[in-house]
């Protein structure tokens, strides 16, 4: 089960360069939360959604998405089907986040009034 508690703990304190990861054993996918979700669009293209219960933007990432992650950064830590944290080579910073935040929350909120 994905700790919410850690996982808004961790993107309040994201350095502007890691991507967190947790496994979700029902969906067997990864996720990625606010910045981390924002960096791994930097570097594949999983699927966009936004998380009512953790009032962030979330990354659903499948198989190919984590292989092109673990390709392509540094590894800093990883649990198997439990979590992933990678370091991007450069510092992203905040840049960009809240406008690219927007926009999810808006097409989630255009989709979420027709179902």
């Amino acid at each position: 089960m994905i700790d919410k508690e850690i996982i808004i703990k961790n993107e309040r304190e994201n350095d502007g360069q890691t991507i967190f990861l947790y496994y979700d054993d029902i969906a067997g996918m990864y996720m990625a939360f606010g910045q981390s979700a924002y960096y791994a669009t930097m570097v594949t293209d999983p699927y966009m959604s936004y998380s009512e219960a953790i009032q962030m933007p979330v990354a659903l990432l499948r198989r190919e998405h984590v292989l092109s992650l673990r390709q392509s950064l540094n590894r800093v830590e990883h649990a198997v089907r439990s979590y992933y944290r990678f370091s991007m080579r450069e510092n992203v910073g905040k840049a960009g986040y809240e406008r690219w935040a927007n926009g999810i929350i808006t097409r989630h909120g255009q989709i979420a009034k027709y179902t």
